[in-house]
């Protein structure tokens, strides 16, 4: 290949509402976006409704790609199948992957995408929203965390092989149980329980926009719909913006505690992305921060909040760059 070619890389980014795809060009290491289209999640109901969308919204047919990756709200089992959590759409491309003739292609999980995104200049253009007090002994080489909430919750980590390259390491801690404290957090917890008929409230039932529904409606009584709570009530200060902002604080501070990531937490996702007093709030701060020990580590951490809504595809896009680079 001689060293200026321009090679092509399609990236879907599957979440539980929306369907992404965007066309990248790749040129000595360099990404470029070149064109996204959205489409309804609901709408591909299997694997060959999505490779058509994709093939269509991309303008080039999907053998021409020199590499695809997908990314799916979801587990994924051996970079072929993912399921989405929020929705029934399955994608497998082990068959497809021949009978279309793909040539390099895999699907990893939404937030491994959202980690690989923070590689791109997606990371380089995130907003910091809590500077660091202290300085961190690695700073910027260290472990770099990932999290956000939208249809749900999903976080991962970046570190570094042996070798010194990045690694994408996924997780599922959305669905470990919520840490709630005191009675009227508790008072919460039952009434999430009982709503949801779950014997335990995960941390995703409560940061996930349905979560963020239940919290508005425990408080106020008002039934609205997640974008309509966060312009009534994440758009000013109100109790379910203090409620809410210490809550997404709080699996903020965990994960940052679990990875070790003092090269920075990266908040992705829609709710936080399109409710900027979230992180501004002065509760956020203060529960970040509120930790019987570690206050250090927790202080020395930047946090920051990656504001574009096609981070995914970013992410899918330099997960499918790695397998050109294999």
């Amino acid at each position: 290949m001689e060293h200026d070619a321009v090679q092509h890389i399609l990236a879907a980014d599957i979440g539980g509402t929306n369907c992404r795809f965007g066309l990248f060009t790749l040129i000595r290491g360099k990404l470029t976006l070149r064109g996204v289209r959205w489409l309804k999640t609901a709408d591909m109901p299997h694997t060959d409704a999505v490779l058509d969308a994709w093939a269509e919204a991309a303008g080039i047919p999907l053998d021409k790609a020199d590499a695809l990756a997908a990314a799916v709200a979801g587990p994924v089992t051996d970079d072929m199948q993912g399921a989405l959590t929020n929705a029934p759409l399955r994608l497998d491309l082990r068959e497809a992957r021949i009978r279309r003739g793909l040539r390099r292609c895999r699907v990893v999980n939404d937030f491994t995408a959202e980690a690989y995104a923070c590689l791109t200049e997606i990371g380089a253009r995130a907003r910091r929203v809590v500077s660091p007090e202290i300085s961190a002994p690695d700073g910027a080489s260290g472990v770099k965390g990932v999290l956000g909430a939208g249809t749900g919750l999903g976080m991962a980590s970046l570190i570094r092989d042996t070798a010194g390259r990045w690694l994408a390491v996924p997780a599922e801690g959305g669905h470990t149980a919520f840490p709630f404290v005191g009675e009227e957090e508790a008072a919460f917890q039952r009434f999430v329980c009982r709503e949801l008929g779950f014997p335990y409230a995960r941390r995703e039932d409560v940061l996930a926009g349905a979560g963020l529904r239940l919290l508005h409606r425990f408080l106020t009584g008002q039934r609205l719909d997640a974008r309509e709570v966060g312009e009534q009530a994440l758009s000013r200060d109100s109790d379910t913006l203090r409620w809410y902002a210490g809550f997404y604080a709080r699996v903020c501070r965990d994960w940052i505690l679990t990875t070790l990531c003092r090269g920075g937490l990266y908040i992705a996702g829609g709710i936080a992305a399109r409710n900027p007093l979230l992180t501004a709030c002065p509760l956020f701060c203060e529960e970040l921060r509120r930790a019987p020990r570690f206050a250090d580590l927790l202080r020395a951490v930047p946090v920051f909040l990656v504001e574009d809504k096609n981070s995914g595809l970013w992410g899918a896009a330099r997960a499918a760059q790695a397998l050109l680079e294999t």
